[in-house]
C-alpha cells in the first residue's frame, strides 16, 4: 500500500504541474506587458484591477508581475490597446 500511495501522489503532483505549465501560469505572476509608446496614462487600467497590480508611474501604466494574474480586465478597458 505504501508504494501505491507514493505513486499516486507523484502522478497527482506531475499532472498538477503539467496543467499548471499548460495554462501558462507562473507562480510568481507572469503578468501582462505595457507598450509605453502607446500608453496615455489614463488610469482606466489601474481602476479596474482587482489585484492592485497596475499603477501609473511617470504618466505610464506599470504592471507588478508579482500581483498580476492575467485576468485581462486592464486589457479590456485600455482605450489605446497598450496592454497585452
Amino acid at each position: 500500500m505504501g508504494k501505491r500511495r507514493i505513486i499516486l501522489i507523484f502522478v497527482s503532483v506531475l499532472i498538477g504541474t503539467l496543467l499548471f505549465i499548460q495554462c501558462g501560469l507562473d507562480p510568481k505572476g507572469a503578468g501582462l506587458s505595457v507598450d509605453e509608446k502607446r500608453c496615455i496614462g489614463c488610469n482606466k487600467c489601474s481602476g479596474v484591477c482587482p489585484y492592485d497590480a497596475v499603477r501609473i508611474i511617470n504618466g505610464k501604466a506599470v504592471i507588478d508581475p508579482s500581483k498580476c494574474v492575467e485576468c485581462g480586465r486592464c486589457v479590456e478597458v485600455c482605450p489605446v490597446n497598450a496592454i497585452y
